[in-house]
């Protein structure tokens, strides 16, 4: 019968292993830098996207209904202080309330044209506000939320990770008897 083999009272890690852990910290380092700044980069970015747009300033212009082909087309001129956009709404003499703009059919784009209105009208060269409709914030939408919910738990487990490497590296500090960074704890 063969005798156990003995045992080793090593422990790991032995000090030749230290420059390769030290090693393999520093790499570790580099690499959560380098993912916590693409983090920023990520947030940053949606952020910048998910900013509402401003308000769009209110134009006027004088109008004229015509009767074809039902009373819903507004020729429109002297077009000042903004454009003209779809779902703006028309106020003015002769137009009745909630119109709104529905499509340009010619013209310069947002400004003096002729377009469509949704009910018909009969301004006659009369002033009129085009209100355009309030910019619609694309943060978050329904679809949104399953994804938040995950990012937010990631977030999370990061934290927590993030804790805990720094106490470890407080703990290392602590048992080497390495003075801690100027700009540490």
């Amino acid at each position: 019968m063969l005798a156990p083999a003995p045992r080793s009272t090593a422990i790991w890690p032995i000090a030749g292993d230290v420059p390769d852990l030290r090693t393999i910290i520093a790499d570790q380092a580099v690499t959560i830098t380098a993912q916590e700044a693409l983090i920023h980069a990520y947030q940053s970015w949606l952020n910048t996207q998910q900013t509402p747009p401003a308000p769009l300033p209110t134009a006027t212009g004088n109008g004229t209904a015509s009767a074809s082909p039902n009373g819903t087309t507004l020729t429109v001129s002297g077009v000042t202080g903004g454009s003209i956009v779809i779902n703006a709404v028309v106020a003015g003499s002769g137009v009745p309330t909630g119109t709104t703009i529905i499509a340009q059919q010619s013209g310069v784009t947002g400004g003096n044209g002729v377009y469509t209105t949704s009910v018909t009208t009969t301004a006659s060269s009369a002033p009129l506000t085009f209100t355009p409709p309030p910019p619609v914030s694309p943060w978050p939408t329904p679809n949104d939320a399953p994804t938040l919910t995950s990012v937010q738990q990631q977030q999370t487990a990061i934290l927590r990770t993030q804790t805990a490497l720094i106490q470890q590296y407080q703990d290392l500090l602590n048992t080497s008897q390495t003075p801690a960074p100027p700009s540490g704890p």
